[in-house]
């Protein structure tokens, strides 16, 4: 013998703890990840304007993982 239990959409909690607490972990997570790129971004372009005026034409080899080249 099964039971089903119907609700209605009325009835159901949309917005419980857990679910807020996910939400907030992902923009957290997710806004520390951007603030991460964006600072590899714009170094990436302030050296790209520092090495134009300053006419230097030496070729900078970068290995490391944070290398913005090798993240796209």
């Amino acid at each position: 013998m099964t039971f089903a239990t119907t609700y209605s959409y009325s009835d159901r909690q949309i917005f419980d703890i857990k679910t807020l607490m996910e939400g907030i972990r992902f923009i957290i997570v997710n806004s520390i990840l951007a603030f991460i790129f964006l600072f590899l971004s714009v170094e990436e372009l302030e050296w790209a304007t520092f090495s134009y005026r300053e006419r230097i034409t030496d070729k900078v080899i970068d290995e490391t993982s944070w290398n913005i080249k090798t993240l796209i």
